[in-house]
């Protein structure tokens, strides 16, 4: 897909960091956005940025847990539109940093929800009307590099990417031979917030403490901060990605050997029931 003129795209997590960027790319190319998010004030900040460009942009202030909310939303944007060609399911959230017996399970539940079920909503409230559409329609989910190649102290986030990964491998296939093309985004460091994501923690006082130390993801801001890449040269990957059709969006080269380990593990241990 690379014609974006007369295109709509709706986008979770487009207030900042990857949702935004890609959003601005996409409309400066022509096609309208709608950008939902949970932090209202950072989706007008961002609204009005991208207005001043040139962009045509609503918003929808949208906690992607909320499944009815979420109806609602996708139904007043498909009614206000009359279609959404793009659906870039991407809000998620680090989810913190603990080992296995270790994680408080309402740490699981809000990472599941936003990972896995954000993702989940936003197909199964849109994708109905991508098919009846006779558009070309593309969908893309935010997995990470962690969908492929496990870390410890993070079960929950490697376990919703994972699962991201499974579900979009599910679409492709359902999706072959359609109009709608589908990719699974999987990057590794991204210079964004994903590191303060407690800070929209479902617990008031969770969230009120997600600083510095006390978020529990320093160590991996310091790794984003030293390590990661631009957002802009993430969304040159993406709108690549787009124009080729390419499903797994990877967008680091040095991890390569990582996911190469994995899959070698795995041949290795599959041997032990091939005959001969």
């Amino acid at each position: 897909m690379n014609n974006f003129e007369n295109t709509v795209g709706f986008i979770t997590g487009g207030a900042a960091g990857i949702g935004l960027g890609v959003g601005r790319a996409l409309g400066l190319k022509g096609m309208t956005l709608v950008l939902a998010d949970v932090e209202p004030e950072t989706l007008a900040t961002a609204a009005e940025e991208l207005r001043k460009e040139g962009i045509t942009v609503h918003t929808e202030v949208l906690d992607v847990r909320d499944a009815d909310a979420y109806r609602e939303v996708a139904e007043r944007t498909l009614a206000t539109h009359g279609k959404v060609n793009f659906l870039f399911n991407n809000a998620g959230v680090g989810g913190g940093h603990a080992p296995a017996g270790e994680t408080p399970l309402q740490d699981w539940r809000w990472v599941v929800d936003v990972n896995v079920l954000g993702v989940v909503y936003g197909v199964e409230f849109f994708l109905p009307a991508m098919r009846a559409s006779g558009e070309p329609c593309y969908i893309i989910n935010t997995a990470s590099l962690a969908g492929h190649v496990a870390n410890p102290g993070m079960g929950a986030y490697c376990a919703t990417k994972f699962a991201v990964v499974g579900y979009s491998e599910t679409m492709r296939h359902e999706l072959a031979g359609s109009d709608i093309q589908i990719s699974v985004l999987c990057p590794a460091w991204v210079k964004t917030r994903i590191a303060q994501s407690r800070r929209n923690h479902p617990d008031a006082a969770e969230a009120a403490s997600a600083s510095g130390e006390q978020d529990g993801m320093n160590k991996i801001d310091e790794i984003i901060a030293n390590e990661g890449i631009s957002v802009e040269a993430l969304t040159e990957r993406v709108v690549a990605g787009m124009d080729s059709g390419t499903f797994y969006l990877f967008t680091h080269p040095d991890f390569w050997p990582a996911v190469q380990e994995r899959l070698d593990r795995i041949a290795a241990d599959y041997q032990e029931v091939i005959p001969g």
